[in-house]
């Protein structure tokens, strides 16, 4: 059996993440997350796209770039801890979907928006429904084909159940910012899934009054989140925006 392969990147995402926290835990839960899957020349002929634009969303087959630690002589473990506080202790690695495996291959199903080329006549796939860090090498990509990829009646193992959703509101000065910026779409929805680590979450529990007033940040396009965890006794746990600051600033 063969025990090496020698894969060549076809091109790399432009993405709306930039690290880790805050990308959504599966694609197609922020609709509002778009980037660019941005292909090398020698891999963009019409040809190859022929008939593309007839499907709606694709398979992207890409590489965790920065899901390991060259300092750390085993990049893999056995098992992992799942980002659902309502999950087991710890599954097997092949029974996650964790960045840190064998061998580094994510594969997510994202909208296929529109196809286009640039100046320097490379292919560009504009897609949303992303949950790929900026800058991901990308293997390939496939049409996602509803007869043979949906199987309604599949079992989801430890992830059965329904993810909690919040409310998300605004201070003044930040929603204007998000405005500006062309944010308020994504921070709403992607605050909606609440998107901290597991670790802050199983210490400041969205739904414990101690959480009150908790603040907590992430990064969106070159832009910090500020936000804090409030008690509405309408709409219950709210996720309040309390700043949005741009690189600069």
């Amino acid at each position: 059996m063969a025990r090496d392969w020698n894969l060549t990147p076809i091109g790399s995402v432009e993405s709306c993440f930039e690290e880790k926290f805050g990308v959504p835990r599966q694609s197609l839960m922020t609709s509002a997350a778009r980037g660019v899957i941005r292909l090398e020349r020698e891999f963009s002929h019409p040809d190859a796209f022929l008939h593309l634009s007839g499907f709606s969303h694709l398979w992207v087959v890409y590489v965790f770039h920065k899901a390991q630690n060259p300092n750390h002589p085993k990049k893999w473990s056995n098992t992992i801890i799942p980002p659902r506080l309502e999950a087991p202790p710890r599954v097997g690695v092949f029974a996650s979907r964790s960045p840190h495996r064998p061998n580094p291959i994510g594969l997510s199903v994202v909208r296929l928006d529109r196809i286009c080329w640039n100046e320097a006549g490379q292919a560009e796939l504009r897609v949303s429904g992303l949950d790929i860090l900026d800058g991901s090498p990308v293997l390939d990509v496939k049409p996602y084909v509803a007869y043979a990829d949906s199987v309604p009646e599949a079992r989801s193992g430890w992830v059965e159940g329904e993810i909690p959703r919040y409310a998300v509101r605004f201070l003044e000065e930040p929603l204007q910012k998000a405005r500006e910026l062309n944010l308020q779409e994504l921070i709403e929805e992607t605050l909606a899934w609440d998107p901290r680590p597991r670790s802050q979450r199983e210490r400041h529990p969205a739904g414990d009054p101690a959480s009150e007033g908790k603040r907590f940040a992430f990064r969106l396009k070159q832009a910090d989140i500020h936000f804090e965890i409030r008690q509405d006794s309408s709409s219950g746990v709210v996720f309040f925006v309390v700043a949005v600051l741009p690189d600069g600033l």
